[in-house]
Parts: structure tokens; sequence; C-alpha cells
């Protein structure tokens, strides 16, 4: 049985897409206290403001958290900022401000295949190797309304 490693790529990168967690935590405070907000940049994913750095130039108050820990492959990356915004629509928000934002190498994945022939008094040997980093991404967002 021959073995592909292209395929068995593909398939354990959507497989791991799968392996994405996002979960939400509610902010409790004795008031809900107004933070006013000094600016910063931001970014939009599906009508929903992402700020990147800093924060909005305007008040508003922060409803909880949002910690994600997914593979750092194209594909989980790509869904991140969508399952952000699903979830802090879900909660009530208005925006999420980036607290938050790591990658790191969490292993290795390397598959090699290797061929020889003989003929008489010539041979001829090749192979091949392929070598990927697997990556882990967390990131944690603070899920906000304003104030109006």
């Amino acid at each position: 049985m021959k073995m592909y490693p292209a395929l068995f790529l593909s398939v354990s990168f959507f497989m791991l897409a799968s392996c994405a967690t996002t979960n939400y935590e509610a902010f409790e405070s004795r008031t809900n206290a107004v933070v006013h907000g000094q600016g910063g940049t931001e970014s939009e994913t599906n009508g929903m403001a992402i700020w990147d750095a800093g924060e909005p130039p305007r008040d508003f108050i922060i409803l909880g958290f949002i910690n994600d820990d997914r593979p750092g492959g194209l594909i989980p990356m790509a869904e991140l900022k969508g399952d952000i915004v699903k979830k802090a629509r879900a909660v009530g928000g208005d925006a999420v401000i980036l607290i938050h934002s790591d990658s790191q190498v969490a292993g290795y994945y390397s598959t090699a295949t290797a061929n020889a022939y003989a003929s008489g008094n010539s041979a001829t040997a090749y192979g091949t190797s392929v070598s990927m980093p697997l990556m882990h991404h967390s990131s944690r967002f603070a899920v906000i309304k304003f104030v109006q």
C-alpha cells in the first residue's frame, strides 16, 4: 500500500481545523465601570470591529473575555476572526479588543520516501522528504458594549 504524503497532510489539516476551542468568560464587577477609550487601530470582520492595537475612541463597558486555542495552520487561522465575532455577537457584544495573541511551534511533521533501482552494473536512487512545523495559536479578546 502506497502512502501519499500530500493527501495525508490535507486530511490532517482538515481534522486539526475542528480542534479549535473558543470559550467565553463573563466579566463581573461591583459596578459597570465605563472605560474611556483613547483610540487605536481596527479591522472589520463580518460587520464587527476588531481592535488590533489600542481601543475604540469612545466609552464602553467590558462584558467578558474570549479565550481561543487552535492549531496554527492556514485553515484554522483563517477562521479565527469569524469565530471570535460569532461568539461576541452571541453574548451581546458590539466589538472586540485583542488583548493577547501568541503562536508557538508544538512539534514537527516529517515524512520521506526513497526508491532505488538496480539493473546490471548501474543503480539509481532518489528520495523526497517533507518536514513541516505544527503550530499552536492562542489568543484572548475583550468583548465590549458601547455606552450610548
